[in-house]
């Protein structure tokens, strides 16, 4: 070493100009270069161990290093890497294609190195240097309180994104999940700092902000809060959140009019209330806090329903009563419920015994064994095929948009007549000859007909409305083109209602010990009073359902005890292992014997002594049970000819508890659809009286119960639908009513991405 030092010295030539000559040099190819380059990390560690040049060589890095990382992030930030979010342009679509995946995947793609560098800094090195043992200890009680943490999350709903983010298949063992679980929170919180450097450098770069900053409004955090996190670079700020809100409910007013001009649209509405109570206190108490609004829906017409299919207005005018000049020739001839009994006949070429209502009967029997009774006729649930089908909806989603809410009061009926006027104006059509607008894009409707949901008592209103307008001279001021559809949800809460007033509402029919308010006390023995009083819907539903099922297991018990006194219960009955095909000719028998059919008159008919009454009140519950099982079944398969088949049956029953009102609408509504709507109309009212707002089997909702589901989130989110302080006002509410459906989207997206615990379950 000394002579090559001493060989360089007389050439003039210093050891740092060698080394650049051999590294700058291209044109001289020598072995020592092929050494060196190879052996740089080497080079750099001992300049780094120099005392002399440890400050310097640092510097340098962090130069280069910062350099390196700033292109990166300008690149991240530039409009190519299409995480612009411009809140004055906000649309739904922007929300909806956001992905936290893809923007991992984009980071590491364009910004490679910092993307590593992150990834160091948070753990993914997990190698320690010495003398630092003692941070090991809280990063084991940090890792003991993680796992803490992953325990309450559901597996089934996140191991799905926890792969996509760790790129990686599904682990069998626990201790691979909870790896790959850590491994996606890093990915979260690099995404988090990439999108703050992000924002930093480009503040049009802010789709994550904007995400976050939309959920955080959703779930009314305080706008000091939000403040806060928009200047740590989390979240946009209000303003930006307020033009957001702005944009999407623009966005939602051009979808409802392209729709609603389309005429092939139906609408529903309803009334909700809000209590905008004041949080200053003020001198004079107000009773004004109180707001009666509406909201509106609007779905589109599809299973091939045309405009030629809506064009009758005119044609069912000429019929209608209501019309002063209708000739008595015209007018359709009188049906009553009488008529409605074979609207859907019993098929002629059926070899079964059992009529539909029986073969619905027979399934939930056996359905109820092998899902509620002993373990060994689980086996048989795959095998039970479901009751067949009499007129299916075609399944396809059905898309919902959200109406402006409406400061009306549609208790009355001019309230009513502004709700519909209003909707009509929403989906961009107007009275061209009361608009002053002349260049109004608004189609002429007078030809055709729009279908309005509704529950009771906006049909009587509308009818009433109806009534009262029928002198006017021009279609649209006397509503010809309104077309009412009741709702069935809310029917099927009048006939909920009516098996409490048949069973629960009366004193004598608590007294027997096989009555229904004995199961309450079994089922629900806290609950007694509230049932006996006013159990509400909700209430009513479960308990329909769980003593239904009950009652249906003992109803096993029996028959089978019946047949073989040596089987006293259900699990001895398991042991004898009967075959499904045993097991079916017992339930073809036991719907005959258990539920009420034409026997049960003559049964009543039979004198005192030789009556069974408590059977007998046992067979009507079982009956009324299981009518009411059906139409709950059938409005959620989609499944219109069954439904109309229990509502026939139901409407005597609803008019013998003095539910007048329902039986009589529900026969004029069937009645109409059936004898006096032309067919195209006939078929866009059957086929949209339900809806499918996911598009999956057995997920069919009835149109008043979307509306009333919208009600809800409009209600118990008033918080965050109204804002607080100054915002907590009608107009706020009005102008984010459009939105309720979009903000549940972000907020079931930010739970599912970033991993939330402590969920309720979706409703």
């Amino acid at each position: 070493m000394q002579r090559v030092l001493e060989t360089m010295q007389s050439c003039q030539i210093t050891a740092g100009q060698l080394v650049l000559s051999l590294l700058t040099d291209r044109e001289q190819e020598h072995h020592s270069v092929n050494d060196l380059v190879p052996r740089a990390i080497d080079v750099f560690s001992a300049f780094l161990q120099h005392p002399s040049m440890q400050e310097q060589l640092k510097d340098f890095i962090f130069t280069r290093a910062g350099s390196t990382y700033r292109d990166e992030i300008v690149s991240l930030a530039s409009q190519t890497s299409g995480w612009h979010f411009g809140a004055s342009s906000a649309t739904t679509k922007q929300l909806e294609n956001f992905s936290l995946e893809d923007m991992a995947e984009g980071m590491l793609a364009r910004a490679p190195t910092l993307w590593r560098m992150l990834g160091m800094l948070l753990g993914d090195d997990q190698t320690a240097p010495s003398g630092h043992g003692a941070g090991l200890e809280g990063a084991e009680d940090e890792a003991e309180e993680e796992a803490d943490y992953w325990d309450e999350v559901d597996e089934i709903d996140l191991e799905g994104i926890i792969n996509r983010l760790t790129k990686e298949s599904g682990g069998s063992s626990a201790v691979e999940r909870q790896a790959k679980r850590r491994a996606a929170i890093k990915v979260m919180k690099k995404t988090m700092i990439c999108s703050i450097l992000m924002q930093s450098t480009n503040r049009k770069s802010n789709s994550l902000q904007s995400i976050l900053g939309i959920f955080l409004q959703s779930v009314h955090a305080p706008q000091k809060v939000i403040d806060t996190l928009a200047r740590l670079g989390v979240s946009i700020s209000t303003d930006s959140i307020n033009r957001a809100i702005h944009s999407l409910s623009a966005e939602s007013r051009n979808a409802l009019r392209k729709l609603g001009q389309s005429l092939l649209a139906s609408y529903a509405y309803d009334n909700f209330d809000v209590d905008l109570k004041s949080e200053v206190p003020q001198a004079e108490k107000s009773n004004d806090s109180l707001k009666h609004l509406t909201s509106g829906l609007l779905f589109p017409l599809g299973h091939g329903i045309t405009l030629e299919d809506l064009k009758c207005s005119e044609e069912l005018w000429k019929r209608s009563a209501l019309n002063p000049h209708v000739l008595e020739s015209d007018l359709p001839r009188h049906r009553t419920w009488s008529d409605l009994i074979n609207i859907h006949p019993e098929p002629s070429n059926s070899n079964s015994r059992l009529s539909r209502h029986d073969q619905f009967n027979a399934w939930l029997f056996l359905n109820d064994l092998c899902m509620h009774g002993p373990e060994y006729f689980r086996q048989f649930k795959s095998s039970i095929q479901l009751p067949c089908t009499i007129e299916q909806i075609p399944l396809a989603k059905t898309p919902i948009f959200a109406a402006r809410a409406m400061d009306i009061n549609n208790s009355t009926v001019s309230g009513n007549i502004r709700a519909v006027i209003d909707l009509l104006e929403q989906g961009g059509i107007t009275d061209c000859g009361t608009t002053l607008d002349s260049e109004s894009d608004s189609p002429n409707i007078s030809p055709y007909v729009v279908l309005v949901h509704g529950d009771l008592g906006t049909g009587e209103r509308l009818q009433a409305a109806q009534l009262r307008r029928s002198i006017e001279s021009m279609p649209l001021d006397r509503f010809q083109h309104v077309i009412f559809i009741p709702g069935l949800f809310h029917l099927k809460m009048a006939c909920a209602d009516a098996i409490w007033r048949c069973f629960i509402h009366p004193l004598a029919s608590r007294e027997d010990e096989t009555s229904l308010m004995r199961d309450v006390a079994q089922l629900r023995p806290k609950e007694t009073g509230i049932v006996g009083s006013k159990p509400g819907f909700r209430r009513m539903h479960q308990l329909i359902g769980h003593a239904g099922t009950c009652r249906r297991l003992d109803c096993w018990r029996v028959f089978v005890k019946s047949k073989d006194p040596q089987i006293v219960d259900l699990e001895t009955f398991a042991k004898s292992e009967p075959p499904l095909e045993d097991l079916r000719e017992m339930v073809h028998e036991m719907v005959h014997t258990y539920v009420a059919t034409h026997r049960l008159e003559r049964m009543r008919a039979k004198q005192e002594t030789m009556r069974d009454v408590q059977f007998e009140n046992a067979l009507l519950l079982n009956k009324y049970f299981l009518l009411y099982e059906e139409l709950s079944y059938a409005m959620n398969c989609g499944d219109i000819g069954r439904v109309e088949t229990c509502i026939v049956s139901w409407i005597p029953i609803l008019k013998a508890v003095g539910k007048h009102k329902y039986a009589t609408h529900m026969t004029n509504f069937l009645l109409n659809v059936h004898f006096l709507y032309p067919p195209g109309l006939k078929r866009a009212i059957r086929y949209h009286i339900l809806v499918n707002p996911t598009g999956k089997v057995m997920k069919w909702r009835a149109v008043d119960w979307c509306v009333e589901l919208n009600n809800l989130f409009t209600k118990v989110c008033q918080e965050w639908n109204g804002g607080k302080g100054s915002n907590h006002t009608v107009q706020r509410i009005l102008l984010e009513s459009p939105l309720v459906q979009v903000y549940r989207n972000i907020q079931g997206m930010v739970q599912q991405t970033f991993e939330h615990t402590h969920l309720t379950t979706n409703l």
